[in-house]
């Protein structure tokens, strides 16, 4: 997270004559990192990022405190001055109270609320120099009153809220969870319809905040406000974030409620605001003080072991030098000449659990810089073969085979998915969709395509395309399967140019692929013409032609073929290991054998069988030629065969291969009731 200070509101607190730039390098060496200084007005402004588990350096106040321990640390002299107002007394001006009735329904949603009212507000701009930080900070400057909120938020890292007391049917403010259907109009205009279980604060009629997110517009404070509500308070950051998901909205005050605040020092914000309130606008306090918490979590003492320091980080540093350290840092400390015990602030307590965080601390502060270094020792780790080389090599192959590749989306709509036979509860569907176009994470590619082909038919008839990408299948209990997969679509193609890249595809994977007749039901395929893909005893994916559900929903008018293989089931069966075998001396005797056989038997079959008859003569069968006419006979189809009879040491005979055609002629005529055509 990125937050922009100026140079000199961070001087209010950190009192130094070190340089802006070098107070900027001695951050970035050992704490959140300055990007950038850039120049406003007379001012000079740090760009810092501040890494997501030190939420208590997301303010002036926490970079203040980060910059003073290593400036110190490093031989700087500096001194840390708190802001004004911290111990402000929240005791009634007035002799006529106000009264707030404040319920927390339940009370894991909210761990600490404070609230108070001011009365005698006058509305009018802020003083320059919040209205100039503000909007340094990149915060638009609205009133006196608003705008404390938002210097709170920024100065001391806790955000706040204001409401018009008035505004506040019945003086009762109850928190609890939306229920389902309910609304709330935000200070930004907008309509939110909110997911169950978001924490929200009702009064004696209707919704007047989105807790931790953004205040109701009819709670705002305008210009006619007289009273006002200052709280501030902590949510659970959970909810928070799932909130801010859900509603694809979030602001600067749920950035950091996700992430934790220090609760300790809640009561200090709301005196430091009610500071400024009566600063800016003469206010008065109006109410007694509302504080409600239960079991604050604190942190607990850590254990250092010095050896186990000096081990890890390779220098000799002694007890005396780490604890300095850690106080610079607000620890509290207790050394032996063996150990350190350090209680870490009431800020650092999300972050500060084990004895590594306590050596990453010294070690940051002592500066990363003067520790040795040194190479590591010993053999490098053989790591596994990346899969990711192995596809840039495929990509390439099968650019040349005439295939074009297309990247599409991961995440399709429910339409999508149906036609894939997955039914909803069996799918990975995203919690919070952008639209139903976006909705389920696909368990299959071919959609994908046959969309491409589909948008793109009009511009070309024979589209031919491959997509390499993971798939998304739901594991009950665990993350998603992730398997990577090949797709391939061909437009006006046929099943024999479907299945010959898919054995092209084979011979660069190194796998033996074989094919199966599918029994099943295909959602995707015409299943009179759909083969299962195997390799050994492995089902690695299938192809066929696509079916005429489908082809119609995508309003495509001619045939397309399809493929799927899953890459990663691939690469984990063995390779084929391929045996040298010397060009034949003697030349083979090559023919031709046409049958005709009922529609139904597949080719596979046909080949395998021709294959076995012929054995050993017969070393090689191709299909030459599928015709299929009324002609011929209904349902049915002629095949030509092309025979190659081949042997090691001679040619082989005329009688040789008469008898072995005769033999194989004769056989499938009986298995297959083929008709051998003369």
């Amino acid at each position: 997270m990125n937050i922009k200070i100026p140079v000199s509101w961070l001087r209010d607190y950190l009192k130094t004559d070190v340089a802006a730039k070098t107070i900027a390098n001695y951050l970035t060496s050992s704490g959140p990192s300055v990007e950038r200084i850039e120049k406003h007005g007379e001012d000079l402004l740090f760009d810092v990022e501040v890494t997501t588990n030190r939420p208590d350096a997301f303010s002036v106040w926490g970079l203040a405190r980060e910059a003073n321990a290593i400036l110190q640390a490093n031989g700087q002299k500096s001194q840390l001055v708190a802001p004004k107002g911290l111990d402000t007394k929240l005791e009634p001006d007035k002799t006529q109270k106000f009264p707030l009735d404040v319920l927390i329904r339940d009370k894991s949603l909210c761990q600490r609320f404070t609230a108070i009212v001011v009365d005698n507000v006058k509305i009018k701009p802020s003083p320059a120099i919040i209205k100039n930080r503000l909007e340094a900070s990149g915060i638009r400057a609205i009133n006196n009153i608003v705008d404390i909120s938002n210097y709170i938020m920024l100065e001391l890292g806790q955000p706040m809220h204001t409401f018009d007391y008035d505004k506040i049917k019945g003086s009762k403010m109850v928190l609890r969870e939306s229920k389902a259907g309910e609304s709330v109009k935000t200070l930004d205009g907008q309509t939110r319809k909110l997911p169950k279980g978001t924490i929200v604060i009702e009064d004696t009629e209707r919704l007047i905040d989105l807790c931790g997110i953004m205040g109701a517009e009819n709670s705002a404070v305008s210009s006619r406000t007289k009273r006002v509500l200052l709280f501030v308070q902590s949510y659970d950051p959970i909810r928070i974030r799932k909130t801010t998901q859900a509603l694809a909205f979030r602001t600067d005050a749920a950035a950091r409620f996700e992430k934790g605040i220090d609760l300790a020092a809640i009561p200090q914000a709301l005196s430091r605001a009610v500071y400024l309130a009566k600063q800016t606008s003469g206010a008065k306090v109006a109410s007694e003080l509302i504080d409600i918490y239960q079991n604050l979590p604190y942190p607990k003492p850590i254990i250092l072991n010095i050896s186990k320091l000096n081990s890890y980080l390779g220098v000799e540093i002694s007890a005396e030098k780490a604890a300095k350290i850690l106080q610079l840092l607000s620890f509290t400390t207790n050394t032996t000449s063996q150990t350190i015990t350090a209680k870490p602030p009431t800020w650092r307590f999300q972050d500060m659990e084990i004895e590594e965080d306590l050596i990453e601390e010294i070690a940051r502060i002592y500066g990363y810089h003067n520790l040795p270094s040194t190479l590591p020792k010993g053999e490098l780790p053989k790591a596994e073969e990346s899969i990711l080389a192995q596809v840039i090599e495929l990509k390439k192959a099968l650019k040349f085979l005439g295939l074009t590749e297309v990247l599409t989306y991961s995440i399709i709509s429910k339409e999508f998915l149906n036609l894939a036979g997955i039914q909803e509860n069996e799918a990975v569907e995203l919690i919070n969709p952008l639209s139903d176009q976006w909705q389920f994470m696909r368990p299959s590619l071919i959609p994908s395509l046959v969309d491409v082909i589909a948008q793109n038919q009009n511009l070309k008839s024979n589209i031919k395309l491959f997509e390499i990408a993971k798939t998304y299948e739901k594991n009950p209990g665990d993350i998603p399967t992730q398997d990577l997969k090949i797709a391939f679509t061909s437009q006006n193609s046929t099943f024999a140019e479907i299945k010959g890249l898919v054995e092209n595809l084979f011979e660069i994977l190194e796998r033996e692929p074989k094919f199966q007749k599918f029994t099943d039901k295909n959602p995707l395929s015409d299943n009179s013409q759909f083969a299962l893909i195997k390799v050994g005893d492995k089902v690695v994916g299938g192809m066929g032609i696509l079916n005429s559900k489908v082809v119609d929903f995508f309003g495509i008018e001619s045939d397309v073929f399809i493929a799927e293989i899953n890459l990663t089931t691939c690469y984990q069966l063995p390779a084929s290991h391929y045996s040298y075998h010397p060009i034949p001396k003697y030349p083979p005797v090559i023919e031709d054998i046409s049958a005709i056989f009922d529609e139904k038997i597949p080719v596979a079959d046909i080949i395998s069988e021709v294959k076995k008859l012929g054995s050993p003569l017969v070393k090689k069968v191709e299909i030459l030629d599928i015709f299929k006419d009324e002609k011929i006979g209904k349902n049915k189809k002629s095949i030509t065969l092309r025979l190659s009879y081949q042997k090691p040491d001679s040619t082989p005979s005329r009688e040789e291969v008469t008898r072995f055609r005769e033999i194989i002629t004769r056989e499938i005529s009986r298995i297959f009731k083929a008709q051998i055509r003369k």
